[in-house]
């Protein structure tokens, strides 16, 4: 890894997340794109910020505990009087969860006119619905638009229906957000959502994509350049449920890049050899949080071939 403490930014909500443990009985776990997104790059050994808005109530305060001893830094997130969000968590049969989102009158609904950025500014990461509409999304799009002079950018719609907009809406806000990213995910799920019988990837190019890359749960991740494209299959686990799994990617191929200098305004970078390393990487840490209740992505150790 390259021995400087450039950060990377995460922008994105931080909320908890009501699952059932082993026993089925419920529990609190923090929860939110954003936060499983930082939270895996901090446990793979990375520098990395989280602007998020943070309730003051006891749950927002148990978050910030959570991140601050995995080594979040938070000095860049708000503070807010109004309750932590939370989202009630059914995982499926499949092990696909479904999502009862309790956010309304939450810590959502502050939002800055933009986010701070850290000065060091290595790579800067938006997702989910926090980084798409709303007030939340509008400064995240102001951010995004910012960090382009100075360093590399990516986007995850992570796409969640009963809070986004109408569909025709909601691509267009996910255009706009494309249009200043160079590295997009999505997941095969994300794409039916958007692209309504449409070739969204070649849309996504000419928006000035240079990699995207599209997970598809069990059968693995591709990514697209140019007019190439690279698959590789995710390993065989014993799949508890699928919650984070997608942050969890997206973090572990955030370090996998930085670890051949690939992130950066001016080193954005990338050949067909290192990235079919990159999705390796990226997939097991993935299938390493499936075999687990939760968010809950692997330490550095534990991807050690």
């Amino acid at each position: 890894m390259p021995s400087g403490r450039s950060r990377i930014a995460i922008i994105g909500e931080a909320l908890v997340d009501d699952v059932p443990d082993a026993a089925g009985q419920r529990k609190d776990v923090p929860g939110g794109s954003g936060l499983n997104t930082a939270l895996a790059v901090a446990r793979l050994g990375l520098p990395v910020a989280l602007c998020a808005s943070l309730s003051s109530d006891q749950s927002g305060r148990n978050l910030s505990s959570f991140l601050a001893r995995e080594g979040v830094d938070l000095s860049f997130a708000q503070i807010s009087k109004k309750p932590c969000p939370r989202v009630i968590v059914t995982p499926g049969a499949d092990g696909s969860p479904t999502y009862d989102l309790r956010l309304a009158g939450s810590a959502l609904d502050d939002a800055p006119d933009t986010w701070s950025l850290p000065g060091d500014l290595l790579h800067l990461h938006a997702t989910s619905f926090a980084a798409t509409a709303g007030a939340q999304g509008q400064a995240a799009l102001c951010a995004m638009q910012q960090a382009r002079n100075r360093a590399s950018t990516s986007f995850d719609p992570n796409i969640r229906k009963a809070i986004l907009p109408d569909m025709a809406q909601t691509r267009a806000l996910v255009a706009q957000r494309i249009a200043c990213a160079d590295l997009v995910k999505a997941s095969a799920e994300d794409l039916d959502l958007i692209g309504a019988g449409t070739d969204l990837l070649a849309q996504w190019r000419n928006m000035g994509a240079k990699l995207i890359v599209v997970t598809q749960g069990a059968l693995g991740a591709t990514a697209f350049f140019g007019a190439q494209e690279i698959h590789v299959p995710s390993p065989a686990v014993a799949t508890r449920d699928t919650v984070g799994a997608g942050d969890t990617f997206m973090g572990a191929m955030l370090m996998a890049m930085q670890a051949d200098g690939a992130l950066g305004r001016s080193t954005f970078t990338f050949a067909p050899e290192n990235i079919a390393r990159w999705l390796e990487f990226a997939t097991r840490a993935a299938s390493i949080n499936c075999t687990r209740i939760g968010a809950d992505p692997p330490r550095l150790a534990e991807l050690d071939p």
